[in-house]
């Protein structure tokens, strides 16, 4: 059953017509009714809000008596039959489709703070499609505004964005121009099989601007919807999928130095269940010693639960350098007081030291695909945001850098699994 919502001393306002005067004969307007009255919720507050109705004050020579005048301001609060403003409903959108946050991020964002709406995660996701329906409607005024900019631009670069936040959900997909900003189109697809993605595509065909690039992620199904729709268009990889791929031999390897790291360290959880089990055992010790020693086994905790993120986060590289910094903080303590626990989980972390060379290996690989991420990362210029270089100088300097890279396989052996898979990418 839907629990209802409950408001306890919430503010009145009243709202008035903008204008004075009857727009027939120009005498003054006089309250008549209220035409209608409503709790609404924005993100600054909820109030309850009456938007009086006037009509003209001479009944008897004026040409429209009846008409009825009302706050344009109050009427543009909220939707008709709506509890929530506009701003909250554009707020989810923008929150869901610019920030990629998951409904129940943005849920919890909106029950936060000084001003939190009382609302269910249901009700969020409700709005969220209500935003697309109103983005819908404004497609046509929106794209007239950007057309001028589009055929100085000889068209649109097509870039697909497709964002599942949350596992099991349907994804969002917007189609965008890439070098105006124009949003295109935008869907929620329940299956983002081919044939599905290309019938959006012919959606964003059938507007009729001239395509002249596509740019997508690397799914076989955007991939193969793309080549359907726009047959011979020239399709890439944006440039974040495009340095995951050239990075995977490095985080890759980072991966087998994260596990390799974690694996003693994973012995914690029986040094946590002695202490719950046998807690004399460190009966000896102070309670700022205690809570110290409590801390060191939440940083090896947290270690455990360290991931990486490519192409930027290496999870072996970040756990590497915790370790160290464990081993020389507890080497401290032990000089201070020495404990058998304390030596115990000294050993546990010293192990990093095992792993010094393929740590090394992964920073060296990974100073090699910043460079070439620094070659993709273009300045624009100040006054018109222009790229201050062409494509084919940018694709020039790549090609140069990864020249250098190639010759680098004589000389490292040991990096020679990963230098023909980067230069290849």
């Amino acid at each position: 059953m839907k629990t209802r919502k409950v408001y306890h001393d919430l503010p009145r306002r009243y709202y008035r017509p903008e204008i004075d005067l009857c727009l027939d004969c120009g005498a003054p307007l006089k309250r008549s009714h209220t035409a209608w009255s409503k709790t609404i919720a924005t993100l600054n507050n909820t109030a309850k809000i009456f938007n009086q109705a006037y009509r003209c004050r001479d009944h008897e020579t004026c040409g429209q008596p009846d008409r009825v005048y009302r706050s344009a301001y109050a009427d543009g609060l909220s939707l008709p039959y709506y509890t929530y403003g506009l701003d909250v409903i554009v707020y989810i959108g923008q929150q869901r489709m610019r920030q990629h946050r998951s409904i129940p991020e943005i849920h919890k964002l909106l029950r936060q703070g000084e001003n939190a709406i009382q609302i269910s995660e249901r009700e969020v996701a409700y709005l969220f499609d209500v935003y697309l329906t109103l983005l819908a409607c404004s497609h046509g005024q929106r794209l007239e505004k950007y057309r001028p900019e589009i055929e100085a631009n000889g068209g649109i670069v097509l870039a697909i964005d497709g964002a599942k936040p949350e596992k099991g959900q349907p994804g969002l997909y917007i189609f965008r121009d890439n070098l105006s900003g124009c949003r295109l189109h935008s869907v929620i697809l329940f299956s983002a099989d081919a044939e599905t993605i290309a019938q959006e595509l012919e959606k964003v065909k059938s507007l009729g601007l001239p395509v002249q690039a596509v740019i997508s992620d690397d799914e076989k199904a955007t991939v193969a919807a793309v080549a359907t729709v726009f047959p011979g268009v020239p399709h890439g990889l944006c440039h974040t999928h495009f340095l995951k791929a050239a990075q995977r031999p490095v985080y890759q390897t980072d991966q087998k130095l994260a596990r390799a790291l974690k694996r003693p360290v994973r012995d914690v959880t029986k040094v946590e269940k002695l202490l719950r089990h046998h807690p004399e055992v460190v009966a000896d010790l102070s309670n700022n010693q205690q809570q110290a020693l409590r801390r060191y086994l939440d940083a090896m905790r947290a270690v455990l639960l360290t991931k990486g993120q490519a192409p930027f986060r290496l999870s072996g590289s970040m756990i590497y350098e915790a370790t160290e910094r464990l081993t020389d903080s507890l080497a401290r303590s032990a000089d201070y007081q020495d404990h058998l626990v304390l030596a115990h989980l000294q050993r546990l972390v010293e192990t990093y030291q095992e792993q010094q060379a393929a740590y090394e290996q992964v920073q060296r690989q990974q100073e090699w695909f910043l460079g070439l991420a620094e070659l993709l990362d273009v300045p624009l210029t100040e006054e018109h945001k222009w790229p201050t270089q062409t494509g084919a100088e940018v694709a020039q300097a790549v090609s140069d850098y990864l020249d250098s890279l190639d010759m680098l396989t004589d000389a490292l052996s040991e990096d020679t699994l990963f230098l023909p898979t980067y230069t290849a990418a």
